[in-house]
């Protein structure tokens, strides 16, 4: 009696429970197990000698109901019911399982996707760049902060050290200076050997970007500060940065092969940020600032986020003509750099 229809159900819990291992093959071997035991109990009833074999429900003969309700009788229909149930309903878990399977590897992927996107952009704007089927769209012009930071005597830092010291050293100032863009709100554009290029107000401008580009310098330069310490105590070699802000129209599209696009930020803004980032050797300072970058500060937030800077007579700088309004960080001197003169510093009004 305990193996009539009644009592299957409880059987097709199995195939429920296995359906959260997100298998396929593991619901197919559960629907296989509930009918292969559903029928060895019904095979091993049937192999006795007082077995009593029929086929369907009694009709309304009293005869015919007893012979049903007889312990020993066993309903063929009713196995043979039960059977396709068991496979109709592994089948159709077996396609859920399946379907569900390739979702959540494909959220997996997604998952994956915005993660990496994550280290080249702020968090802020991963999920808004995710969400749109082309983020960047065509190539554009507009106006964008560019900053440029590189190790001043890296060269000289690698002499007589290991490769792997060397990688070391490198990952844990990318690591230091790509958080410090991320804090600011900034894009990191890309790293070159020890030098990292940064971008505030790409690929959606903001309220604040060169604000924010500032704030990042002044973030890099107490990060690297922390950093000197516990490497003064580790008996390691100090670095020093110098860092060029510039602020005007950019480029922004994709540039190279259509098996290898890089998304770039290109324009004689960039170039001039780089240049005033090689300046700052010869200015002996760790940040060198535009004054069209300084002006924009002004527009944005005022004149309280320039305070310590120095306004520095117009220079002129590599592959330009024209001269350069910059400013300076004149409170931070770099000591990797050559002397500069008193003379050629005028403190801003």
């Amino acid at each position: 009696m305990k193996l009539r229809p009644p009592a299957f159900p409880f059987f097709l819990m199995l195939v429920a429970w296995s359906t959260f291992a997100l298998s396929p093959r593991l619901v197919v071997g559960s629907g296989l197990i509930v009918v292969v035991t559903w029928s060895v109990g019904i095979g091993i009833v049937a192999l006795r000698p007082d077995a009593q074999l029929g086929f369907g429900l009694p009709g309304a003969d009293p005869t015919a109901l007893a012979h049903y309700l007889d312990p020993t009788f066993i309903d063929a229909a009713a196995w043979a019911t039960s059977v396709f149930t068991a496979c109709l309903i592994t089948g159709i878990l077996a396609v859920v399982v399946h379907h569900t399977q390739k979702l959540v590897a494909a959220q997996a992927r997604v998952e994956r996707a915005r993660d990496n996107l994550a280290r080249h952009v702020s968090a802020n704007l991963v999920e808004e760049l995710a969400e749109l089927d082309e983020p960047f769209g065509p190539p554009r012009i507009q106006d964008a902060a560019i900053l440029f930071a590189d190790v001043i005597g890296f060269t000289g830092l690698c002499e007589g050290r290991s490769p792997q010291a060397v990688m070391a050293m490198l990952r844990g100032f990318h690591e230091r200076m790509a958080g410090c863009v991320f804090a600011a709100g900034g894009t990191l554009d890309k790293f070159v050997g020890d030098s990292v290029m940064a971008t505030f107000g790409t690929p959606k401008p903001g309220p604040r970007d060169a604000t924010n580009a500032l704030a990042c310098a002044r973030k890099m330069l107490a990060s690297l500060d922390a950093w000197n310490n516990e490497r003064r105590a580790n008996d390691e070699p100090v670095l020093h940065i110098g860092i060029g802000l510039h602020f005007g129209p950019v480029v922004l599209g994709n540039v190279g092969h259509e098996q290898r696009l890089e998304y770039a930020v290109l324009g004689d803004t960039v170039n001039v940020a780089s240049r005033l980032e090689a300046l700052s050797r010869d200015l002996q300072t760790s940040l060198v600032i535009s004054h069209t970058l300084i002006e924009q500060i002004r527009l944005e937030v005022g004149e309280c986020t320039v305070v310590g800077m120095q306004r520095h007579a117009p220079v002129v700088v590599r592959g330009r003509e024209q001269a350069t309004d910059v400013w300076i960080l004149a409170e931070r001197v770099c000591k990797a750099c050559p002397p500069i003169s008193e003379t050629e510093v005028t403190t801003a009004a």
